[in-house]
């Protein structure tokens, strides 16, 4: 008797190493999960107040980033790293996201790293990130931390332990400067309606942006349809515990709902 299956077999790319490695070191962390909602009605009309008045759009991402660094500039140890016996506390909030750009005429996801963040205004990050995008094909194709990405694929899994994620446990300039200390992953903008994404991360602070939902909402004495922010944050157990990490995303939300460094006009 014969099968009328079909497949086909293809190569797993080089670039699917670090994936799965990440994954690897990612899954011996210590994780604390916590699925929030914010209502970011008044600031989406914020933003496409802006947009209408100075033909500028303001990236939500890039906005959602600010209001993290902000809470964790006031709640440092949520990004804390855990090395041997002590904890590394850092003063400045490096976030990490992906930047979508076109490269071969396709969109691409860049991982970008937003330096002292907690620092920046709201139009500061989105000129940033505008930036990024407008860049040229060739200046991440042709890129030396790129190059060095390509050479590192090609060697055995024992050489990129020692070269590469060693420095990504043990080295806190490394991870500050090439990994961010947070980690901000977007996928409102492919979900239809709310919803939550679990994510698989190797910073000590992780945040999934999910979709917005529409539903009735009380302002006031009120009810009126309001638009609510799905969030996913996952904490490292092993440098924050409950406590703390609510204080810090109560005052996320706060932020997110008053619409925190946009611009009122």
């Amino acid at each position: 008797m014969s099968s009328n299956l079909e497949y086909r077999k293809e190569r797993i790319p080089k670039s699917r190493k670090l994936i799965i490695e990440s994954c690897e070191y990612a899954l011996a962390k210590h994780r604390m999960i916590g699925l929030f909602e914010a209502d970011v009605t008044d600031a989406r009309t914020k933003i496409n107040r802006y947009k209408e008045q100075m033909g500028v759009s303001i990236s939500f991402t890039g906005w959602i980033a600010s209001c993290v660094a902000k809470s964790v500039g006031e709640h440092k140890q949520v990004h804390a790293l855990k090395i041997g016996r002590y904890f590394m506390v850092f003063e400045n909030v490096n976030i990490n996201i992906l930047v979508e750009t076109t490269i071969e005429g396709q969109p691409y996801p860049i991982n970008y790293i937003l330096k002292s963040a907690n620092d920046k205004t709201v139009i500061e990050i989105n000129q940033e990130i505008r930036d990024v995008q407008k860049k040229r094909e060739q200046d991440y194709t042709e890129a030396k931390e790129n190059r060095r990405i390509k050479y590192l694929l090609s060697a055995p899994k024992f050489l990129r332990s020692l070269l590469f994620w060693r420095k990504v446990r043990k080295n806190p300039i490394f991870i500050a400067e090439k990994m961010g200390t947070v980690a901000v992953t977007s996928i409102g903008q492919f979900a239809k309606s709310g919803g939550w994404a679990i994510p698989l991360g190797m910073h000590a602070l992780n945040i999934a942006v999910g979709g917005i939902s529409e539903r009735p909402g009380y302002v006031d004495d009120k009810i009126e349809k309001r638009e609510y922010l799905s969030l996913t944050v996952t904490f490292d157990h092993d440098v924050v515990d409950g406590a703390p990490a609510t204080r810090f995303v109560s005052r996320l939300v706060q932020l997110l709902e008053e619409g925190h460094g946009l611009p009122t006009k």
